[in-house]
């Protein structure tokens, strides 16, 4: 009888370990390597990170990106709400993304199972897929798995048909080839324990619609005479230039209609983007909110100030 429960103990420990799914983290270095005659450290400069990690449970995800050890970006997943939500250090808002929503075209994707390499100790096989921009060469762990349906529907990435068509296998590197440079994405060290849902949390900072989650974009409001005089006022302080040059400005226009957290998308030479900022910030332009749903929500928009040559 003895024999018989202890069988059956072992039997069900078996059953229960392969059923198992990965639940833990990944610690990721990112490499750049350029082709022809670029730089590097540019081509690294413009990632997120030289460093991440992977955070991953049933239904949830974040990845972590670090420059010198140091926070620099986020995107997290919570599956209840289907988005992904962007966190950027210095900035004190975060948006999120419908992940339901694609992005990516993949024109093939082709498996080569018998083929092994071993990273992080693991031995995997490597999925080599075409998308219209670019070529990812992406290996998979044999032994680690993660549930498929737990992020079914997620388009963003054309994630949940890679997982699916590799049966969960958990991604331990990439290797994706660019026009100008290739990227490598490795583990470097795997650590698996029990994730809790609390470490998805967001932090206390406000959270709005990226333009990609919005179903009606926010909308210039006819302005008036004196905001046309404002901004005419404005473009006469701008600098001579031989070229047309268009500055593009960020700001959050909320629910109600009111603009904050004004700033340049970039910084150019001449300087145009103080202008460009201080029309939106001072002029009173005006703009209808975005909306998901038919409901007004709060959003970031990018808006164009166009300076014309002299």
């Amino acid at each position: 009888m003895r024999k018989f429960y202890l069988g059956l103990v072992l039997t069900c420990l078996m059953f229960g370990s392969h059923a198992q799914y990965f639940s833990g983290e990944l610690i990721y270095q990112v490499k750049v390597i350029p082709k022809g005659n670029l730089n590097a450290d540019s081509l690294l400069a413009l990632q997120p990170g030289t460093s991440s990690t992977y955070l991953i449970t049933n239904r949830y995800y974040k990845s972590t990106y670090f420059k010198n050890n140091k926070f620099t970006y986020s995107y997290t997943y919570h599956d209840e709400s289907k988005r992904m939500y962007d966190e950027t250090a210095d900035k004190n808002y975060i948006t999120f993304r419908d992940s339901r929503k694609g992005n990516a075209s993949r024109i093939r994707s082709i498996q080569y199972k018998d083929s092994v390499k071993v990273v992080a100790g693991h031995p995997c096989f490597m999925v080599e897929r075409v998308y219209e921009n670019y070529i990812t060469k992406t290996y998979y762990a044999k032994d680690l798995k993660i549930n498929p349906e737990d992020f079914k529907g997620h388009a963003v990435g054309d994630w949940y048909q890679q997982i699916k068509d590799v049966e969960g296998a958990l991604s331990l590197m990439s290797v994706s080839e660019y026009a100008t440079h290739i990227e490598i994405h490795e583990v470097i060290k795997i650590i698996p324990r029990v994730v809790k849902r609390v470490e998805f949390d967001l932090p206390n900072k406000l959270v709005v619609a990226s333009s990609l989650a919005l179903e009606k974009g926010a909308e210039l409001i006819a302005p008036t005479k004196a905001t046309i005089e404002c901004y005419q006022k404005k473009m006469r302080t701008a600098p001579v230039m031989e070229n047309n040059y268009i500055c593009y400005v960020g700001f959050i226009v909320s629910s109600e209609g009111i603009i904050s957290n004004v700033e340049p998308y970039e910084k150019d030479e001449l300087g145009l983007y103080k202008i460009a900022t201080d029309i939106i910030a001072t002029c009173g332009l005006k703009f209808s909110p975005g909306q998901i749903e038919g409901k007004a929500v709060s959003s970031l928009v990018y808006f164009p100030i166009e300076f014309q040559k002299n």
